[in-house]
């Protein structure tokens, strides 16, 4: 593994946190900029060239590893090349589908109104084949240099959202509610086709494991991202009836999955997150607007105290009175710093705050 320093000990913490053990220290990954970082992500203006940023594997690739070179990792982070092509992404599976390539992937309202062949899975898909040809593209020049992680195709109901228009969604939700219950079916086992093959592509890379890219994880078999972000408009109801199956589903599929936990507002479905015996683990966003992690620590430990693991991204000068206030087993804190120097000093801090 390059541009990290002591990969095998980090690796060993990794693995130990989805257990809820601690090797010597807390899980922490945190990286900073080496120079001036603000010319390798440029967005070109013209739309052809906007659709190769996003799905030249040559492009892409040559952009990361710009980024690895001038990146500080330190603690536990490492280099992961992510083949990004937007959240919920798989609704670009789909025929009909209507997406635009921005500064992320834009989803536009293609389902009118329910037929039968609304959601229709389309393997030749030109983001389906992309996804597939950049996890192999990445794996193939990686050469033990990085790893690569499983694309962000999680959400189905998010899927629906961006297909069918929240709006629209969550009016069907309500009054024709079995037509969203047999696409989300559908959606489904296009996840699982998707994962599997990407894993299939990249595990040998990943040292027998699986990553997810934008949230700096390894586990050591098969692990992914679960999310329901249009779940901030639903009720716990609506939650159980609509996103409850998907996730217990997902979580018996994967050896070690994580729930992405989108906003505080999604505090309402907690209780029926934490039900879900084999969810290993809830990463907690705090999303524009919203206060500090620190605000939610009786949230942070009921997740602990049910056995869960605990991943967040945080502002270094709060770890000190976060990891005060939680267990250190089973916690990944995950942080942005200014410069090596801070980096290096958020590291010290976990070392010295560690505890049972």
């Amino acid at each position: 593994m390059e541009y990290c320093s002591n990969w095998d000990k980090s690796k060993q913490r990794l693995s130990a946190l989805w257990s809820g053990e601690i090797i010597d220290r807390c899980c922490i990954a945190v990286t900073a900029p080496l120079g001036d970082q603000s010319n390798y992500s440029k967005l070109p203006s013209n739309p052809q060239d906007k659709i190769r940023y996003w799905t030249d594997g040559e492009l892409v690739h040559k952009r990361n590893i710009s980024k690895f070179e001038n990146t500080y990792f330190a603690g536990d982070a490492f280099p992961i090349m992510f083949p990004d092509l937007g959240a919920a992404g798989h609704a670009a599976f789909f025929k009909g589908s209507k997406y635009q390539l921005e500064d992320t992937v834009w989803f536009f309202p293609s389902i009118e109104e329910w037929q039968a062949d609304s959601i229709c899975f389309d393997r030749d898909s030109f983001m389906f084949q992309k996804t597939l040809e950049l996890a192999k593209y990445f794996v193939d020049e990686s050469k033990g240099r990085y790893f690569v992680s499983l694309p962000d195709t999680s959400g189905n109901l998010d899927v629906l959202a961006h297909l069918r228009g929240s709006e629209n969604l969550m009016i069907d939700m309500m009054l024709n509610p079995d037509p969203v219950h047999e696409a989300l079916r559908k959606v489904q086992d296009v996840w699982k086709e998707t994962y599997d093959n990407v894993f299939r592509i990249v595990k040998d890379n990943n040292e027998g494991g699986s990553c997810v890219g934008w949230l700096h994880t390894w586990a050591p078999g098969f692990h992914g991202q679960m999310q329901s972000d249009i779940s901030v408009m639903l009720s716990p109801k609506m939650f159980q009836d609509f996103v409850y199956p998907e996730l217990l589903e997902q979580s018996n599929y994967m050896d070690y999955p994580l729930y992405h936990f989108d906003g505080h507002q999604q505090t309402r479905h907690l209780d029926m997150l934490l039900s879900i015996e084999n969810l290993k683990m809830i990463q907690w966003t705090n999303v524009a607007g919203q206060p500090s992690p620190l605000h939610f620590i009786p949230q942070f430990k009921k997740i602990q105290a049910a056995g869960k693991g605990l991943l967040i991204n945080i502002d270094a000068r709060d770890i000190e009175p976060l990891m005060e206030q939680l267990s250190s087993k089973g916690l990944y804190l995950i942080v942005d710093a200014n410069t090596k120097e801070e980096a290096d000093y958020a590291v010290k801090e976990v070392e010295r705050l560690t505890h049972e």
